[in-house]
């Protein structure tokens, strides 16, 4: 997850020329509900992409149809679908958190909204967080809702940590917010965390991941290069290691800083000094417990 720049291009004229395309099969049909459209991206930007105060705009079929088809294969008009896609391959997933996007999700999706169908202040880089998360959009809590990459500010504050039960060569994992509940957005917070964040694979990754560090410390946790004398230098290592990863992830919020700030906990780095400074051992990437499995 994590805060985007509002796009720039011209959705308003974009959604004209396309609509006034002759060779296209839209055409002429789309041209009635530009305006309509065009309004529908007006009241979308002034919600501020907010799931509970964007309104809907009532698109016929086939008119609806022949917007998501043009998405799928955008014309001229509309080819900066294509530049968005492009530039956000790889980077981290700004619905979920997870290394890469491969895609592009409809924050209000296309089937119910398809008036947003091509509008790029719709249109975010994810994975495959996008299907899983499916149309969910909001819940029946006051305030529970999808948070929006370009518009929640929220998104560039550190919002959620891993939770590492009972540290030992293997954990349950799980993920807990950080921010306290009086947030202003603590309820759009939780809501996305239960409708996209958990559906994703984030869990058994972390799982994974805490084995791996067992396994070789160093591969996982980079500042891990020493023996420590004190726990507070497991502390400083790791809080060396969650800047780099938010840095490097462009968010606090990308899972590899969730499952660094897991390791934060004060039962864990107790945990983790235990082992990391035990009697013989002398090379700061071997292994911390005699067996570690997946």
């Amino acid at each position: 997850m994590r805060k985007l720049p509002l796009p720039t291009f011209d959705d308003a004229s974009a959604i004209e020329a396309l609509a006034s395309k002759r060779g296209l099969m839209s055409y002429p049909h789309i041209k009635p509900h530009v305006e309509a459209i065009k309004a529908g991206y007006t009241q979308y930007h002034a919600a501020s992409g907010d799931a509970d105060a964007v309104m809907n705009v009532p698109i016929p079929e086939p008119q609806a149809t022949f917007l998501r088809k043009h998405y799928k294969s955008p014309p001229k008009a509309i080819d900066e679908i294509k530049s968005m896609l492009s530039r956000h391959l790889a980077r981290p997933c700004s619905m979920c958190g997870s290394s890469h996007a491969y895609e592009l999700d409809h924050v209000f999706p296309k089937d119910d909204y398809p008036a947003f169908a091509v509008y790029t202040r719709n249109l975010v880089p994810a994975c495959d967080c996008n299907r899983k998360k499916g149309a969910t959009l909001r819940g029946n809590a006051a305030g529970a809702r999808i948070l929006h990459p370009y518009y929640d500010n929220c998104l560039s504050e550190r919002l959620y940590s891993a939770k590492i039960n009972d540290p030992g060569p293997t954990i349950k994992a799980d993920i807990e917010i950080v921010i306290d509940h009086t947030h202003p957005n603590y309820a759009a917070v939780e809501f996305h965390l239960i409708s996209v964040i958990k559906k994703t694979g984030v869990l058994n990754w972390m799982t994974d991941q805490w084995v791996l560090l067992l396994r070789h410390p160093q591969a996982i946790i980079g500042t891990f290069n020493f023996i420590p004398q004190t726990e507070q230098s497991i502390i400083d290592a790791l809080s060396t290691q969650l800047g780099l990863c938010d840095l490097a992830k462009g968010s606090p919020n990308n899972w590899e800083s969730m499952f660094v700030m897991g390791l934060l906990d004060p039962i864990v780095t107790a945990w983790l000094f235990e082992k990391m400074s035990a009697d013989g051992r002398f090379d700061p990437n071997s292994p911390l417990v005699a067996q570690a499995v997946a």
